[in-house]
């Protein structure tokens, strides 16, 4: 009987240390979240919050096909996201494309599901697809990250789009506090 008390106590202990041990859980960033016309940013939604946008030190980019500077109806092209900066082992996006009436402009297709996904507001702007990071995409190396996906642009001629993302410098110290956030803008045109 002892035994059964002792073994019950230290499986009890065990379920109370696991359930209180910090967790890293991210499913995304909140949708509309990419400083796009209408929309916050991750420093202004209530996470990532205690920096100024742009304040610090790594670098964002976007890289469309061949760095094109217009674009082709119904072509599909490859897009990356990348982030740098030194040391840091964690980082997010989310990303949206929109033509000059603010309204979703093409098709966002996954090419790594592992650490990208496609998300979408139901409640505001609802016309508007977006992709982020999944969990295992926040993983950096050497102090860089990059995510690729396909944009696939409208059928018709547009006028131009503009892609708008922000993404994310994580100190991973299982909190949202201490990070950056960083916005760009990148326009094609027709």
């Amino acid at each position: 009987m002892k035994n059964k008390i002792v073994i019950i106590s230290l499986v009890l202990v065990g379920f109370i240390i696991i359930a209180a041990s910090p967790k890293r859980s991210s499913s995304g960033a909140p949708v509309s979240s990419t400083g796009a016309p209408n929309e916050t940013t991750c420093a202004k939604s209530g996470c990532h919050d205690d920096n100024s946008v742009n304040s610090g030190k790594a670098t964002l980019s976007l890289e469309v096909g061949d760095s094109i500077a217009n674009y082709i109806p119904g072509k599909t092209y490859l897009l990356k996201i990348k982030m740098a900066e030194k040391a840091v082992t964690r980082f997010g996006f989310q990303i949206v494309a929109l033509n000059h009436n603010n309204v979703n402009a093409g098709k966002f297709q996954l090419t790594d599901k592992a650490r990208t996904q496609l998300i979408s507001n139901n409640l505001e702007l609802t016309d508007r697809q977006y992709v982020t990071y999944t969990f295992g995409g926040t993983d950096g190396i050497n102090g860089a990250s990059e995510w690729t996906l396909n944009w696939i642009a409208p059928k018709t001629n547009v006028g131009p789009i503009s892609f708008y993302v922000a993404g994310v410098s994580a100190d991973d110290d299982m909190s949202d506090k201490g990070d950056y956030v960083y916005t760009i803008q990148k326009v094609l045109n027709n």
